[in-house]
């Protein structure tokens, strides 16, 4: 089981670690799909989506909420171009896409 009773939305996996995302800005992380760790995000925003690429998990979610993390344990509040709820993220051609509401698409390297 993971732990919470939050509903979760998203999860990815990369380094060695995935890395589930929900409501009441729920992030747990886990070696093995098994045990899971809840860590600090730092929101209370909905996160709906994560993703990995080049190194770095990206977490995103409502308000324009976007995340990062090196580690999976440690994250980073990033500035948004938007405060429309961001639903995914994507890794490909060294950069990440993520998706929103009323077709916002913002991009990052």
């Amino acid at each position: 089981t993971s732990g919470t009773t939050n509903i979760l939305r998203g999860i990815s996996y990369g380094n060695g670690t995935f890395v589930a995302v929900g409501d009441s800005g729920t992030i747990l992380t886990s070696s093995n799909g098994a045990n899971w760790t809840s860590r600090t995000s730092g929101t209370t925003n909905i996160l709906r989506g994560v993703g990995y690429g080049n190194g770095t998990f990206v977490v995103v979610g409502s308000s324009g909420t976007i995340l990062t993390s090196r580690n999976g344990s440690s994250w980073i509040a990033r500035s948004s171009s938007t405060n429309l709820p961001l639903f995914s993220v994507a890794y490909g051609n060294a950069t990440f896409v993520i998706a929103g509401e009323q077709g916002t698409i913002l991009t990052a390297q």
